[in-house]
């Protein structure tokens, strides 16, 4: 048994994979004074530092890290580093959410979305599979994109919705099968009307959310979800909790 069959070593009967995709392409890099990767990394590494305090959390949530540029590459957590997903391991890329310790992130290239998108759809649907045949209690995958711009083609070209229209298909056989759920987080310099073909109603602007908030949506999220609710449910409530935390961003600024 893998060490990270952490609900059977600890008698724990359900789990929740997670596939987290974040864009690191060259505009992640801006501004030059404080570039959005930098943000980036400072919240991925306090956020699952932290997440040590959330019981259900490290109860149920395993995570798959992917980053999207113009190379798909996975987190081997065993290497402690980044790697093209061909050599990796998929039996090793899930984790307990407090076991990822998340690289340290770096902005250069293209923004091969829908070729991360269509890996994490491969890698989540082999996880359930695979958890289910060891009778393990397993939610539907999430599968969250983080991006600041839009799906680029091999030549660097921003891709039309003709163009995603083979990538938002399976998207949508997915989540009609229950086999995962796509949420697609754009910030500012997203293009959110692209965003909206990949997941019509799971694309969310979220620029007046720092990252670390946007990672709590999520997770918080995934936390209150029923485990038979469809996808367009899923979507609202995820909807509802960043406006919620919208919110309370503008009282804390109002009453600063």
């Amino acid at each position: 048994m893998s060490e990270y069959d952490f609900g059977l070593a600890r008698g724990y009967d359900e789990r929740q994979p997670v596939v987290l995709l974040l864009d690191t392409s060259a505009s992640m890099g801006r501004p030059a004074g404080h570039p959005r990767i930098d943000e980036l990394s400072d919240a991925l590494a306090r956020w699952f530092d932290g997440v040590r305090a959330e019981p259900r959390l490290r109860a149920r949530v395993e995570v798959c890290l992917i980053t999207f540029d113009s190379r798909v590459r996975a987190f081997d957590s065993d290497r402690d580093r980044l790697v093209p997903v061909e050599e990796a391991d998929p039996d090793r890329l899930f984790v307990p959410v407090d076991r990822m310790r998340p690289p340290r992130l770096e902005a250069s290239g293209l923004t091969r979305m829908t070729e991360a998108v269509e890996t994490a759809l491969d890698l989540a649907r082999a996880r359930h599979r695979a958890l289910q045949d060891r009778r393990v209690q397993v939610r539907r995958p999430f599968l969250w994109v983080l991006t600041d711009g839009a799906p680029s083609d091999a030549d660097g070209a921003a891709m039309d919705p003709a163009a995603l229209a083979g990538t938002a298909e399976k998207v949508r056989r997915g989540e009609e099968r229950g086999e995962c759920v796509l949420q697609a987080i754009g910030v500012r310099g997203a293009d959110l009307e692209l965003l909206r073909v990949l997941t019509p109603k799971g694309a969310l602007m979220l620029e007046g959310l720092d990252f670390g908030r946007i990672l709590d949506v999520l997770f918080q999220s995934s936390d209150r979800v029923g485990a038979g609710q469809a996808a367009d449910e899923i979507h609202r409530q995820v909807a509802d909790r960043a406006e919620h935390e919208r919110r309370m961003r503008l009282l804390e600024e109002r009453f600063r």
